[in-house]
């Protein structure tokens, strides 16, 4: 596929809903990518996720239309180059606080003119075809994340990057670089604020941005502020949330307080 679903969605103003995936497990995968989610994303920053493990997460995402993206561990060219060249459509990188640093993320990305990426990869073509050092910079994404306050201040100058295609606030990092507790769906004044900022001039740019969410009733409420990439916890989370809420069913019956309506089975 040489067209990019997810960059379409979002330049017809659609929402595009996915998640993050901390296991990096092919099988978990498999899975993600033939539900109703946009995409995935294998966050390679904080998890035990290298780029042989990966390979295998791309290969079990063959067959459909689902893009994988990797968040990787920092804006970091060799880390750029190495996702992208085994197949990734696209990066997620983590704190970028100015303009510089998102020329930087663009250039490692997006194959001359348009950046520097080196010429090379052999699954790229094996997989998006033999044209695919034409068609690359046109199906590649290229996510940066804000998470300190010196990114905030200045919003417009890094929407204004050529090449950035969503821009992400990281809702925990920012916090704590501000000063103020974590937490996802972040309640406290200046963090509501900041994140406000952003989606502000994303509008005035028109680049699209988005935040990590706890769920779908956080995302929706994201949509209605005028956010368009959410991902929704991750696959970690939403498993540990599943099971702790068929227990919490299970033992609440178990002990005569009644039955409540579980999970629709997938056996």
């Amino acid at each position: 596929m040489s067209v990019n679903p997810v960059k379409e969605k979002l330049a017809k103003g659609e929402a595009s809903i996915g998640t993050w995936s901390s296991t990096g497990d092919p099988t978990v995968i498999e899975t993600l990518t033939r539900t109703s989610l946009d995409w995935v994303t294998l966050d390679m920053e904080h998890n035990a996720i290298d780029v042989s493990t990966a390979v295998n997460c791309l290969r079990a995402a063959n067959g459909t239309d689902k893009p994988v993206f990797a968040r990787v561990p920092w804006n970091d060219a060799a880390w750029i180059k190495r996702v992208l060249d085994i197949g990734f459509w696209g990066i997620v990188v983590p704190d970028v606080k100015n303009v510089e640093q998102a020329k930087a993320a663009v250039k490692a990305a997006k194959y001359r003119p348009e950046g520097e990426r080196g010429i090379g990869t052999t699954r790229g073509q094996l997989v998006f075809g033999s044209d695919y050092y034409k068609t690359a910079n046109d199906r590649i994404m290229v996510v940066i994340m804000i998470e300190d306050p010196v990114a905030v201040n200045d919003i417009d100058n890094i929407m204004k990057v050529p090449g950035i295609d969503v821009v992400f606030v990281g809702p925990n990092d920012l916090a704590s670089s501000m000063g103020v507790p974590i937490g996802l769906d972040n309640k406290a004044p200046e963090h509501i604020e900041a994140v406000q900022k952003v989606v502000d001039a994303g509008k005035r740019n028109g680049i699209p941005t988005g935040i990590h969410c706890t769920g779908g009733e956080e995302v929706a409420r994201r949509i209605a502020q005028g956010m368009q990439w959410m991902p929704i916890a991750s696959d970690v989370a939403i498993v540990r949330k599943g099971f702790e809420t068929e227990l919490a069913i299970g033992r609440a019956g178990a002990n005569g307080a009644g039955q409540k309506q579980g999970s629709k089975s997938f056996y």
